[in-house]
């Protein structure tokens, strides 16, 4: 699992106790994992909160802020998000030079 994954890297490199936030993107996983690593840290007398340690990803939040502007404007449709086509290659331009401006 990925909590003891992060927690075997932690004591391997001789971070337990230097642990003070996570950054991560808001999948539920994500959650599961700080609550594991609370509670770990609680039984080693380490003081960590999930809550306070939990540092959003400011890439992450830009993209889904893109994506929703995206289909604000019309520019892609809602469904191609969850969809196999990348939306990447719907909204953007050749490169050949018959393009250019």
């Amino acid at each position: 699992n990925l909590a003891e994954a992060v927690w075997n890297t932690l004591e391997l490199y001789g971070l337990k106790d230097w642990i003070m936030g996570v950054v991560c993107d808001n999948a539920t996983n994500n959650d599961t994992l700080l609550k594991s690593l609370e509670n770990r840290c609680a039984a080693e007398g380490i003081e960590f909160s999930h809550k306070k340690a939990r540092i959003c990803c400011l890439p992450h939040i830009v993209h889904l802020s893109a994506m929703r502007l995206l289909e604000g404007i019309g520019a892609i449709k809602p469904d191609l998000r969850r969809g196999e086509s990348a939306y990447q290659d719907l909204v953007t331009a050749p490169i050949d030079p018959e393009y250019d401006d």
